[in-house]
This record gives structure tokens, sequence and C-alpha cells, in this order.
């Protein structure tokens, strides 16, 4: 869904556990992805997008947070950031 503002955005992420992170590095892991992201909050599981013949990361994941308030904060405290040069 395309969201007009961020506070819209803000708005939709209420209740949800869930941040879908793009375009990230295809070279980022899975451990790096937790570590960064358990700045915001306790984080219960990192879903990797992977590329279906090779396996490797192909540029997207999931974050899973134990609380909906960690998943908001992350999404306010992480946007922008710059990790593996993307």
């Amino acid at each position: 869904k395309y969201f007009s503002s961020y506070d819209q955005q803000i708005a939709a992420l209420r209740g949800s556990k869930w941040v879908y992170v793009g375009n990230t590095s295809f070279h980022t892991s899975e451990v790096q992805m937790h570590a960064l992201f358990s700045q915001a909050g306790r984080v219960q599981r990192v879903i990797m997008g992977l590329n279906s013949r090779m396996k490797t990361p192909c540029g997207f994941c999931f974050v899973e947070y134990m609380t909906c308030e960690s998943a908001l904060n992350a999404v306010s405290m992480l946007s922008g950031t710059i990790l593996d040069d993307r």
C-alpha cells in the first residue's frame, strides 16, 4: 500500500510487530540486520529475502519485534540508516 505521508505510514504500523526493510545490500547478513535492529528493541526474528536459485540475500528483509512499540521505535530511529553502503 502507498502512503502519502509519513504520519499515515506510522498510523498503519500501530499494532504491528513487523517492519519491512528494503534496499539492503546483497552482502548484508541476517546477523548484521539483527544487531542493527536490536538497537530499537528486542527482535524476535529476522527473515531475509533470498534469491531462489543462489539462496543469497536479494535486497530486503522483514524484522519481527517482541512488541508493537519496538517496531514503531525502529521505524523512527533507524529510517534512513546506511548499512553496507546502502
